[in-house]
């Protein structure tokens, strides 16, 4: 009798805008965090075991969006030789932890633990072709997202790691810097167009015609007054991003040319 590996199918689901995970009630791993996934059964495609696997296991239906890759290291499964299909898919529903998983739980791609079997080279396959890594994160009296043009005033800290401090020499000699973060805490869908802060006198617009923190990216790039600058810390004012939030990069400020607005920017800035 012809012995052939068993087939299995892993998914990576992007979830409000975070991965999910499951934590394994079996062996092997058990305990261990993964990506939902098991063995395909007779009968179904690849990509039907993996929308059910996905639901049972997180209760989450999936849109798959493409292949990952095939994974066939005869050591990759202790149990025998396994050969899995990987998926990228986005997620719907409501996050709930079933069969053989012990918990469900949505993670920041950049804070994903050590994972089981080899689910920590699929996930460096699908996002390494973009892969960053937070460099900083932000000291705010702000712990949730205020609404409108109110950050003005807002005093806060970028604290770089350690490693990052003597990147900052100099930066102080600037009035103003960029700041590049991950808006870690945004959910919800993206709308290709809305009104500026849900305001229906306001032009109905493009997203990328507006600060939303609601992105394909969640991405935040904000100009802040430099107040100072002490070894790893830099003290801002006018930084948009809550307590907490990861720091991508930080850049000088230097205007170039003349710059205009619409006229209904000049309104909402004005109150009107």
């Amino acid at each position: 009798m012809i012995q052939t590996p068993a087939l299995t199918v892993d998914t990576i689901i992007e979830y409000q805008q975070k991965i999910v995970l499951i934590r394994r009630k079996n062996d092997p791993f058990k305990g261990n965090y993964a990506l939902p996934g098991g063995f395909v059964e007779v009968g179904e495609t690849m990509e039907e075991a993996a929308k059910r696997e996905a639901k049972e296991e997180t209760g989450l239906d999936i849109e798959i969006k493409e292949l990952v890759g095939i994974y066939s290291d005869p050591g990759r499964d202790p149990r025998g030789h396994t050969v899995s299909a990987c998926y990228l898919a986005a997620g719907s529903g409501t996050l709930a932890a079933g069969t053989d998983a012990a918990d469900a739980v949505l993670f920041a791609p950049d804070q994903i633990p050590k994972l089981a079997f080899d689910h920590d080279r699929m996930i460096a396959d699908a996002f390494g072709r973009f892969s960053v890594r937070k460099i900083g994160v932000v000291r705010s009296p702000v712990k949730d997202f205020i609404p409108g043009d109110r950050w003005g005033d807002v005093a806060s800290d970028v604290v770089l790691e350690t490693q990052y401090t003597d990147a900052l020499d100099g930066l102080d000699e600037f009035s103003h810097a960029v700041i590049v973060f991950f808006l870690h805490r945004v959910a919800g869908v993206v709308q290709m167009k809305t009104h500026p802060m849900g305001r229906a006198d306001m032009p109905y617009i493009g997203i990328f015609a507006l600060c939303t923190p609601r992105r394909p990216n969640p991405i935040g790039i904000t100009v802040v007054e430099i107040v100072e600058r002490d070894k790893n810390r830099l003290v801002v004012r006018g930084l948009d991003a809550i307590d907490g939030t990861p720091v991508l990069d930080v850049k000088p400020y230097m205007p170039q040319g003349d710059a205009s607005v619409p006229a209904w920017v000049d309104r909402m800035r004005g109150g009107r």
